[in-house]
């Protein structure tokens, strides 16, 4: 990426992103393998059964869509200069010197020029103390120990681990002081996302009040 941050061009394949690592919590795999094991079940027999019954065809389509939208689809991803918010419907991209506040409440929460982004796919331990404070007080909610921080896993990542990741980020950036960074704070909707959620919407109100 160009350290003129003047004009920054974030995208998936700048090298810069190429390395980033993606969490998402691996209970949300599992439960769309088996939500997709059991759409299947009943899709597959509606489609060869005669006649066949629409409606049932429709729903079950749209609740794999949902299922991937809200299930699977979520995630977080932290590259070299920020962080990338995939959530059902819009994808949220910060960079480090945007963001003043980390939070963990009922998931991962990020304050970016004034605007608070919420990641879906990074929900919070309820058995865990939350993590917060401002960026420029003292004294966070440590994750573990006096000090350290749990680096989150694909099969374990939960907003507290996350978030005290993203503040050793924050920290490493300032202290770069190189002002290479550029500043980006987006919230876009998914295409995809969206042309997926209407099209499955469309097909139950054509096959229930048409068909």
């Amino acid at each position: 990426m160009t350290p003129d941050a003047s004009q920054p061009t974030p995208g998936a394949s700048d090298p810069e992103r190429r390395d980033g690592r993606t969490l998402r919590p691996g209970s949300s795999v599992a439960v769309g393998v088996v939500g997709a094991v059991a759409g299947l079940g009943l899709l597959v027999p509606a489609l060869l059964t005669s006649p066949r019954s629409w409606a049932l065809i429709s729903s079950v389509v749209l609740a794999l869509v949902l299922l991937w939208l809200f299930v699977v689809r979520p995630c977080v991803v932290i590259h070299s200069e920020g962080i990338r918010l995939v959530n059902p419907m819009r994808v949220v991209e910060l960079t480090w010197p945007v963001i003043t506040d980390v939070r963990s409440r009922w998931a991962l929460e990020l304050t970016a020029e004034g605007r608070r982004y919420t990641a879906w796919g990074v929900p919070a331990d309820p058995g865990r103390p939350r993590y917060g404070r401002g960026m420029l007080t003292v004294g966070a909610n440590k994750v573990r120990g006096k000090g350290t921080t749990e680096v989150p896993t694909k099969s374990k990542v939960e907003a507290q681990a996350v978030a005290a990741e993203v503040e050793e980020r924050l920290a490493a950036d300032r202290r770069r002081k190189d002002g290479r960074t550029p500043r980006i704070a987006t919230q876009v909707w998914d295409p995809v996302s969206l042309g997926l959620l209407l099209s499955a919407a469309a097909f139950v109100v054509l096959a229930v009040f048409v068909a």
